[in-house]
C-alpha cells in the first residue's frame, strides 16, 4: 500500500516556463520540475493505444475495453524471456521514439538544459504490474546506468492518469545534491538500487502526486526517483522516460543503441512511415566516452539470493491465482 501521508505533494513549476534562469535554479535546489498538463494529449493518447495493442498482442491486457490497460497475464519483471516479447514490440512503435521530439518538451528542455538539447537514441517505456511490489522501480539516480555527462536531465511521462495507487513517480527532493551513490541487489529494473544512507532519509522528503495526461516531470542524473507500488487490483502503469543533453558533451556507446541492446534500429525503423527521426544524432556533436562497468560489478549474496527465490515462489502462486 502506498501511505499518501508518507510524502509531501509536488511542486508545480508551470509559472517559471517562461523564466529559464528560474528554472534552472529550482532544478539545482530541488532536484526535479513538475510541469502540469503541458502536453497535447492526443499524441499521448494514440501511443497508450498502441502500446497497449501490442501488449494485448501477446495476451498480457485484455482488448476490450482496451485503454483501461487491465491485466490478463503476469506480472513480468524486467529481464524475463516474457517480458522482451512484448517490450521488443514496444521499442519498434515509431510514436514511442517520436514523442521524445514533442515540441513542448523540447522547448522546456532548451530552457532547462541548453539551447542545443537533444533526446538520447535509446528510450525507456515502463509498464507497471499490479501484485508485483517487489519489482517496483526502486530509488536511484540514471547516472551510473548512462553515464557522459552529469548534466543529463530526464522527462518522465505517463501514458495517461497516473494516481499514487497505480504506481506514480516518486522523487527524494533535495537528494542531487549527494553525489554519485553506490548500489545494491534489488529485484526491479536493472537489478539494482541506491544504497541511500539513513541520514539522507532523515533529512529529505519524498514528493510525488497523482499524475494527469499531458503532465511531465523533469529530474537531474543524480536525483533519487522511484516508483511507488502499483496498488490496483488489476492495472497496468504505462509511462516512457526519455534523457537529454547538449550537444558538446560526453556520452556513452550505450545511449546510443536501443535499450536493451535486442533490436538493431534497421529493424526499429522497418515499419516507419517517415524517416525525419531516424539516426537524427549522426548530425549532432557529443564526445562519445568509454562507459564504466565496475559500478555495476558486485556479486549478489546469499540473502539477496534467497530473496531471488522467495519471490520466484510467490510470483507463481499470484500467476496461477490470475490465470
Amino acid at each position: 500500500m502506498n501511505n499518501k501521508w508518507a510524502f509531501l505533494p509536488m511542486t508545480s513549476s508551470n509559472e517559471l516556463l517562461d523564466e529559464p534562469e528560474a528554472l534552472q535554479a529550482r532544478l539545482r535546489d530541488d532536484g526535479y520540475l513538475y510541469f502540469q498538463d503541458v502536453l497535447t494529449h492526443a499524441p499521448l493518447v494514440s501511443l497508450r493505444r498502441k502500446v497497449l495493442t501490442a501488449l494485448a498482442g501477446v495476451g498480457w491486457v485484455r482488448s476490450k475495453p482496451l485503454m483501461q490497460g487491465i491485466a490478463e497475464r503476469g506480472p513480468y519483471r524486467e529481464g524475463d524471456s516474457e517480458y522482451f516479447e512484448a517490450y521488443d514490440e514496444i521499442q519498434r512503435l515509431e510514436e514511442f521514439h517520436v514523442l521524445a521530439h514533442d515540441e513542448a518538451v523540447l522547448q522546456i528542455m532548451r530552457r532547462v538544459v541548453g539551447e542545443t538539447a537533444f533526446p538520447h537514441p535509446l528510450k525507456v517505456a515502463r509498464i507497471g504490474f499490479p501484485a508485483n511490489y517487489e519489482a517496483s522501480t526502486p530509488p536511484h539516480q540514471d547516472y551510473l546506468n548512462n553515464q557522459g555527462t552529469q548534466s543529463l536531465t530526464a522527462a518522465w511521462i505517463p501514458l495517461g492518469d497516473c494516481p499514487m495507487e497505480l504506481g506514480s513517480l516518486a522523487i527524494l527532493r533535495g537528494s542531487n545534491h549527494s553525489g554519485v551513490l553506490p548500489l545494491e541487489f534489488h529485484l526491479g529494473p536493472g537489478n539494482r538500487r541506491a544504497a541511500v544512507p539513513p541520514e539522507m532519509l532523515q533529512e529529505l522528503r519524498w514528493v510525488t502526486t497523482d499524475f494527469a495526461l499531458g503532465d511531465v516531470v523533469l529530474f537531474s542524473s543524480l536525483t533519487l526517483h522511484a516508483a511507488l507500488h502499483n496498488a490496483t487490483p488489476a492495472r497496468l502503469r504505462l509511462s516512457v522516460d526519455y534523457r537529454y543533453q547538449s550537444e558538446g558533451e560526453a556520452l556513452t556507446p550505450l545511449v546510443l543503441e536501443p535499450h536493451f541492446g535486442r533490436l538493431s534500429w534497421e529493424e526499429i525503423y522497418a515499419n516507419w512511415k517517415s524517416d525525419r527521426y531516424q539516426y537524427y544524432w549522426k548530425d549532432l556533436n557529443y564526445e562519445v566516452v568509454p562507459f564504466d562497468q565496475r559500478a555495476f560489478e558486485t556479486s549478489q549474496s546469499e540473502t539477496d539470493y534467497r530473496e531471488t527465490i522467495g519471490y520466484a515462489w510467490r510470483l507463481r502462486k499470484r500467476r496461477a491465482g490470475r490465470n
